[in-house]
């Protein structure tokens, strides 16, 4: 008897060993119910080869029968029970049209050996129509039920009540007057925040300082469920203040400091002769003179002067909530101003400048801003971190 050659006896091994473990496995997992992960491994398995597996086939044949029995009991169980959940129920017909409808470009599916096998598919159209007209109807009638809620004054059951009449599109396209009403819960569901500000220094503000404060963009505060408005509107009852208490402004004397120091730079000033042990010029091999790059040390005298002010605007932003009638949230808020001029002159060598004196070489001392120009910049400042605060109000609102 002729001996197989070693090479073919491992690659026949290895091709045994590699798809003995993969049909037992696909095995195991329909006798274990299974039947979804069968189903998709044996038809990742199948596709595209000529030769079908009997093994796979059957497996795939045996879970997929099972899996649509199972699916089409228990939606007839729910549909038939005495509260059924239609949602539930279109759920279970639209997956067994999903893996029947995946399954078909495999069809008629035979084996390697002849064998062709025989998949029960289960007719859904009709029991899906039926399923999603139950299930549109019954979402409606939640809806309503958290609409009326929402008319009532409780907004997070006007927002539940959106999203039960979007959903209704999932089942039924244009149901009733489900777009209407859903436009109503969202406008019973928004939260309206008017923004205002209280002085409460004790002393005068600046002219301007409250427009500049108020002047935010609502562009990214506004969302689906917050509205915020600076000025107030006739139409609109508010469910928050959100006020902006000032509570103390401080503006600094106006400092001028001087301070002196020293620049200094090893820099390359021209050539040096070299010279030999004897002090004499020293010569190439040319006979000509060597030279090397003569270094010296620079140094100037700078004289700077410092002109500094700052104003520094404390306050707080409270946020009330006129149905409670009580504050439910008060954030600090700082933000400060800073005036700053540097002038400097210097006396020596110019080439020993840093960089950062050469910047401020030839600068003159200018006029101090008045305390009311500073104030109104700390508002400038200030506006961007109020802006953020009102942003993430959403954890309280």
């Amino acid at each position: 008897m002729k001996q197989l050659p070693i090479t073919s006896l491992i690659c026949f091994l290895a091709v045994v060993f590699l798809t003995l473990p993969s049909c037992t496995s696909v095995q195991d997992l329909v006798e274990s119910g299974n039947y979804e992960q069968t189903i998709d491994v044996a038809q990742r398995r199948l596709t595209g080869k000529q030769k079908k597996n009997p093994k796979l086939v059957a497996a795939l044949e045996q879970a997929f029968n099972r899996v649509t029995a199972e699916d089409m009991a228990r939606a007839r169980r729910i549909a038939e029970s005495g509260n059924a959940d239609w949602p539930q129920v279109f759920g279970i017909y639209e997956r067994i049209q999903r893996r029947q409808d995946a399954l078909r470009p495999l069809l008629p599916l035979v084996d390697k050996r002849g064998r062709q096998a025989e998949f029960r598919f289960a007719n859904v159209d009709d029991l899906m129509v039926r399923a999603s007209e139950n299930a549109a109807a019954q979402i409606y009638e939640d809806a309503l039920r958290l609409l009326a809620e929402g008319r009532n004054g409780n907004k997070a059951a006007a927002r539940d009540a959106v999203m039960q009449f979007e959903r209704i599109d999932r089942y039924r396209r244009n149901y009733r007057d489900a777009y209407a009403l859903a436009a109503e819960a969202e406008e019973l569901g928004r939260v309206f925040v008017i923004v205002s500000m209280v002085n409460e220094t004790g002393g005068y503000l600046p002219r301007g300082f409250e427009d500049e404060l108020l002047r935010v963009r609502t562009s990214g505060m506004n969302d689906r469920w917050r509205v915020y408005d600076f000025t107030p509107r006739r139409d609109r009852d508010y469910d928050y203040n959100a006020r902006i208490v000032i509570h103390d402004i401080q503006v600094s004397p106006e400092r001028v400091s001087e301070r002196n120091y020293i620049d200094e730079k090893e820099i390359t000033d021209g050539e040096e002769y070299v010279l030999d042990e004897n002090g004499n010029v020293a010569k190439d091999t040319l006979g000509n003179d060597i030279t090397r790059p003569r270094q010296v040390v620079v140094r100037a005298e700078v004289t700077e002067v410092l002109q500094t002010k700052t104003a520094i605007v404390t306050g707080s932003l409270v946020l009330y909530d006129n149905r409670l009638r009580r504050i439910v949230d008060e954030d600090q808020l700082t933000a400060e101003a800073i005036f700053e001029n540097y002038a400097s002159t210097f006396r020596g060598d110019r080439r020993a400048l840093s960089s950062d004196t050469r910047r401020r070489i030839g600068n003159r001392p200018i006029p101090f801003p008045s305390n009311e120009a500073l104030i109104l910049d700390a508002a400038s400042v200030l506006k961007p971190k109020l802006q953020e605060r009102l942003a993430n109000s959403y954890r309280v609102i």
